[in-house]
């Protein structure tokens, strides 16, 4: 328990308490001047202002646990008036058998009605309270209720978008490792066991919210062994990790989708030699890594999935709830991504 919360009960008991008091001398007051003493007074006070604690106590317990979901109101018109009978009657009960005084006794019939609406009163302010309390938590734990299923939902759709791989990928390479075990099983064995290790990082990180850029660069080697296994001399990728970003934290599995389209667009179509190159640099506080490769509008390769690009831009707005943070273009014959990453260490993860 915090030290807030443990302030807090002792806190809640002194103004029950302080209340408690002040009502009792209000009342020891106002009855005063039509009896023959302040002990009088003070008596009749305790008696009917503790029946109406312990009723009205009691009241607030049953609107605690019960409340009707229609007609709440009339319900709790209903439980005030028999809420203020029922004490005034016990306060009755308490203090007749010890009236002696014929002043005293005939004050207690005269303002038994009076009471009565006193303690209605006090009772209605308390069920409406109760009520309002009641409307309040519910609202609370609705928009609670909403924002849990919607939590839900985003979690489960980037875990979606996460996991997902290009099936062409996964084709292409098992193709690969088909053609090289007729003429080259070595490289066969090895590039299966490329490949399997790059579907064991990629489950791995299906478990991790956020790593750090150098893992992430980590893995797209393990991704570029395969892909430089089928493409051979032809695919070059330059990669510049500058030692500062190492420990930028970014979203698992982000770069390997604009990796593999930087392949499809620069490889596909062409027999020469590509290159691809990566740069990462830091503009204020966002990270922007640069991935750009050879680019021939009149040999671009059939589309696929549809689900690089797209996919990476929905997981980047459930992530920061942006849509501004990959940006694509063409220069000449570069087709150029730029990935934009706000600033996020281990201090302020979410």
């Amino acid at each position: 328990m915090s030290l807030l919360s443990s302030r807090a009960v002792p806190r809640k008991t002194l103004i029950v308490v302080s209340v408690a008091f002040a009502w009792w001398l209000v009342q020891a007051m106002l009855t005063y001047p039509f009896l023959s003493s302040f002990e009088v007074a003070a008596w009749d006070s305790a008696a009917f202002g503790g029946t109406l604690a312990i009723v009205a106590l009691a009241a607030h317990n049953l609107l605690f646990r019960y409340i009707p979901e229609y007609g709440k109101h009339g319900f709790a018109v209903g439980l005030s008036a028999g809420a203020a009978w029922l004490s005034v009657w016990v306060a009755r009960q308490a203090i007749d058998p010890w009236v002696t005084d014929a002043g005293y006794a005939a004050f207690l019939n005269e303002g038994e009605y009076l009471r009565l609406a006193v303690h209605f009163l006090w009772m209605m302010g308390i069920t409406l309270i109760s009520l309002m309390a009641d409307d309040v938590n519910r609202k609370r734990a609705e928009v609670q209720q909403e924002a849990d299923v919607k939590s839900f939902v985003r979690e489960a759709e980037l875990q979606k978008l996460q996991l997902q791989l290009q099936p062409h990928f996964l084709f292409n390479s098992l193709n690969s490792i088909n053609a090289l075990i007729l003429f080259d099983t070595e490289k066969a064995r090895e590039m299966i066991g490329q490949l399997s290790d790059f579907l064991r990082a990629t489950l791995k990180r299906a478990d991790e919210q956020w790593i750090s850029l150098e893992e992430e660069f980590q893995y797209i080697n393990l991704y570029l062994s395969i892909e430089k296994v089928r493409f051979g001399h032809r695919l070059q990728v330059e990669a510049d990790l500058d030692e500062q970003l190492k420990i930028w934290l970014i979203p698992p599995l982000i770069l390997q989708p604009l990796v593999e389209n930087a392949i499809k667009f620069g490889l596909y179509g062409t027999t020469e030699q590509v290159k691809i190159t990566m740069i990462t640099s830091r503009v204020d506080d966002h990270l922007t890594i640069r991935i750009s490769n050879p680019f021939d509008a009149d040999a671009q390769p059939a589309s696929g999935t549809g689900f690089g690009l797209h996919g990476l831009k929905r997981r980047l707005y459930l992530l920061y709830a942006r849509n501004d943070l990959l940006q694509t273009r063409t220069e000449g014959d570069q087709f150029i991504v730029q990935l934009t990453l706000p600033e996020k260490y281990e201090g302020n993860l979410n």
